[in-house]
Parts: structure tokens; sequence; C-alpha cells
């Protein structure tokens, strides 16, 4: 199984919109990560249209230009693109990133390795965590990557 991960975690000080509807790989890793969560007793992830949206810049960044970071080309961290978004309020931030060139059930074999390194698992199943934003890009060849930004309101 070829699957890379990063995490990142900040404790730091965005407002997040209501829940708006996602749609393909993005609504299956969302709904996976809110199981998971639920099953351990967490509350459920809100979903932010403001940090998927930076979520997607990134993961379609470093799809384009084929790089795997917590920083984009321009040396940003994700405190540090998300307040370039003008998203503030938040007191706790994290960011989850995967590339999978895993031919079936890209989504679940992201999450399975995300629980299987711990600080990815630590923020999937970190209860401070409210909100959520997320992107899975897919390129024509197959290749996945997958962005889950964390933060606390």
């Amino acid at each position: 199984m070829a699957v890379f991960l990063l995490a990142f975690g900040l404790v730091i000080s965005a407002a997040a919109e209501p829940l708006w509807s996602l749609v393909g790989p993005e609504a299956k890793l969302f709904s996976r990560v809110n199981k998971l969560r639920a099953e351990r007793h967490l509350k459920k992830l809100r979903a932010s249209p403001e940090l998927a949206k930076v979520a997607r810049a990134h993961a379609e960044d470093m799809l384009r230009n084929d790089y795997l970071s917590h920083r984009d080309r321009q040396g940003r961290n994700p405190l540090e693109r998300v307040r370039a978004a003008g998203i503030e309020g938040f007191k706790l931030l994290a960011e989850n990133i995967a590339s999978s060139d895993v031919a079936e059930a890209r989504v679940a074999a992201i999450v399975e390795e995300w629980l299987q390194s711990t600080l990815h698992r630590e923020n999937l199943l970190n209860p401070a965590f409210n909100t959520s934003g997320l992107a899975v890009v897919e390129s024509p060849d197959g290749h996945t990557l997958a962005v889950q930004l964390f933060a606390t309101f």
C-alpha cells in the first residue's frame, strides 16, 4: 500500500460557516472521520467551507506541482495559509495530509494509515476539535491527495 502521510498541529488563536453539502470522496472522508469520533464518544466535527477552501487550494497545488508538504511553495505553513484566507477566531489548528496510489478504496486507505500514525491519530481523535475542512483531489492517473484541517472555535 503506497500511502505517505504528514501531520501538523498548532495551538493558536477562523470562523466556521454552517454545514454545507459535501460530495464524493470528501463526503466519504468526512463521514468516516466523524464515524471514528462517534465510536469513541467524541463530538462530530462541523464542516467548514472556509477551511475546505484552504485545504483544496493546498491539495490542488501539491498535486499540480508534485510535492507533499505542510508548507506550500511560498513557504507558508497551515496556520499562515488559514490566516491568509482571513479565517480568525480559532484556538487550535492542525492539519493531516496524505498521498495515495492505492487503486481501490483510497479514502479508506488514507484514514487507516492516519490511524496508524500517532500524530495523525491525535488530530483525528482530538476531543478539542469541533470543526474541519477537507479536500480530496485525484489526478487522471489515479493519484490521490487529501488535506484535512481541524480547528477549535
